[in-house]
């Protein structure tokens, strides 16, 4: 987490390492130096294996829809602009009851979801307690103008829900997904959100740098 200048800003991305977690069966990150300096050669160039969804990252409709928009067809206007922060705080998982309670105006673009999760970073292995969303909670988000939708962690799904009915909800209406957030020292609240995910072509999504900024 990075703030600095006047003008404070968060860097919300985790940063990879082979430390980082990564969602069950997909493959972790690794960095090796096939070219290194120390060795007498004139730069330093890493070799990078990496999932497209590891970390912070973005999943287009591509990533369960045949046919779908990959990463690098998505407005990138729905990835910069305001975005509510809105807290859970419990188990989980957030449902459609939860978000008619909160402060969420009708047509709130972009909402990510600051959750226990944030807590789980430190942890290298995969935890099956993370908290995500229900299809009833993407549906009116969905009927409420969302249009990007981020939590902190490596599924918007809850656990168990192996259908993916969260993600495949969200994405069939092409709903932007931003994975991997880390929210730790973001209160709740509306900033502006850039997003840019690495512009892989015919990738169903990427690893993103998303900072918030002052409203």
């Amino acid at each position: 987490m990075e703030k600095g200048g006047d003008d404070t800003m968060w860097d919300v991305t985790l940063a990879l390492s082979s430390k980082v977690p990564t969602y069950l069966g997909d493959p972790s990150f690794k960095r090796r130096l096939v070219q290194a300096i120390a060795n007498g050669k004139t730069a330093d160039v890493s070799l990078l294996t990496l999932s497209a969804h590891i970390g912070t990252h973005v999943d287009a409709p591509s990533h369960l829809f045949e046919g779908g928009k990959t990463v690098d067809e998505l407005d990138l206007e729905v990835m910069l602009g305001t975005a509510l922060v809105v807290e859970f705080i419990g188990q989980g998982p957030i449902t459609m009851g939860f978000l008619e309670k909160c402060d969420i105006a009708v047509s709130e673009e972009r909402v990510l979801f600051k959750t226990h999760n944030s807590s789980l970073w430190d942890r290298p292995e995969f935890q099956n307690d993370y908290v995500g969303l229900t299809v009833d909670a993407a549906d009116w988000l969905i009927d409420n103008g969302a249009r990007l939708v981020g939590i902190d962690y490596l599924s918007i799904d809850a656990p168990g829900n192996l259908d993916l009915s969260v993600h495949r909800t969200l994405l069939d209406n092409e709903i932007v997904v931003v994975e991997g957030l880390d929210l730790r020292q973001v209160s709740p609240g509306r900033y502006k959100l850039v997003c840019l995910p690495m512009k892989i072509e015919g990738s169903e999504g990427a690893p993103a740098r998303v900072i918030l900024l002052p409203e």
